[in-house]
């Protein structure tokens, strides 16, 4: 059967798919449910929904990959669901169907019913991007999905968080993947029910232990200038806060911060005279580390600087 023509919704099922997941437990469906369901739903709605989960528990004993997916795509005929839909995006990643995973998971987030579950498909279409080499929409995906989901997060989803910034740390971050970081219709989540505020860490390189830009951080720069220049940011505001590693002591790492920060508001000024007036820099010094290990990637992860939109 085509995915591109699986029904999202049908007769009931928008209410009958927060019951679902309210009973699930541990990735499975509670068998107790359909009782409820059938009273509520009606009698055909709950047999549809019936053998959707029983399609999905065969899915999930078939003996081999093509026999799982053949009857996930029974189980989503029959009743779209968020288990079915979730599952099969992680079969089409393993066999390396990166396009289909990615509609699988997005299914799997239309079809959600809690945070949790709506995060746990986004961190997963985030492991589709990486895969597929689009490492900074990657690392949006998995930066959203980790802000998303209630502590504590998965270890999947914290390590694929972690090697997909230590790929992008080293290269530049293109305007255009800026931009789509300061949509706010990004940073919110399932039905509104959790956001966070549009923001970007961008990993700008200074010379060793100075406030001064080296030649990527000056590259880092233009492109920044870019996006902060374009149509749909032209009457926002934005805050600049430096980062530092937790090398050094707090108040010389407070002070490098604060200076870098102002370098880069500094700079784009300079290049994009428009942005005059819209810039607040600031630092936080070594107060808000992402990683608290004491290895060179844990250092260089922690030197950034946050760009965030001010309502």
């Amino acid at each position: 059967m085509p995915l591109n023509k699986t029904p999202l919704t049908k007769d009931g099922f928008p209410a009958l798919a927060k019951v679902w997941e309210r009973f699930r437990v541990k990735g499975l469906f509670f068998p107790g449910v359909l009782v409820m369901v059938a009273a509520w739903s009606g009698p055909a709605s709950a047999m549809d929904c019936r053998r959707s989960a029983e399609d999905y528990e065969r899915a999930k004993s078939a003996g081999d990959r093509q026999a799982r997916i053949q009857w996930l795509q029974r189980s989503i005929e029959a009743c779209p669901n968020f288990n079915a839909w979730y599952m099969l995006g992680r079969l089409y990643s393993k066999q390396g169907r990166l396009d289909q995973a990615s509609h699988a998971f997005a299914q799997a987030r239309a079809v959600s019913a809690t945070p949790q579950a709506d995060a746990l498909a986004l961190g997963r279409q985030g492991e589709v991007l990486a895969q597929g080499g689009q490492r900074h929409q990657a690392l949006r995906a998995l930066e959203l999905a980790d802000q998303f989901h209630p502590p504590p997060a998965p270890d999947w989803l914290a390590a694929s968080l972690k090697a997909v910034r230590i790929q992008s740390h080293r290269q530049v971050m293109a305007a255009a993947e800026i931009v789509a970081y300061l949509n706010p219709g990004d940073a919110i989540g399932k039905n509104s029910r959790f956001s966070v505020r549009p923001a970007v860490n961008l990993p700008v390189h200074f010379e060793f232990d100075r406030a001064d830009l080296n030649a990527s951080g000056s590259r880092q720069m233009l492109e920044l200038g870019r996006a902060l220049s374009v149509a749909n940011l032209r009457q926002a505001s934005f805050l600049l806060v430096g980062h530092t590693d937790k090398r050094g002591s707090r108040p010389y790492n407070q002070m490098l911060s604060e200076r870098r920060a102002h370098t880069v508001k500094m700079e784009l000024e300079r290049r994009f005279p428009t942005l005059i007036g819209k810039l607040k820099a600031t630092g936080r010094g070594e107060t808000q580390l992402l990683y608290d290990g004491d290895d060179e990637t844990d250092h260089m992860l922690n030197r950034r600087v946050k760009i965030t939109l001010i309502p």
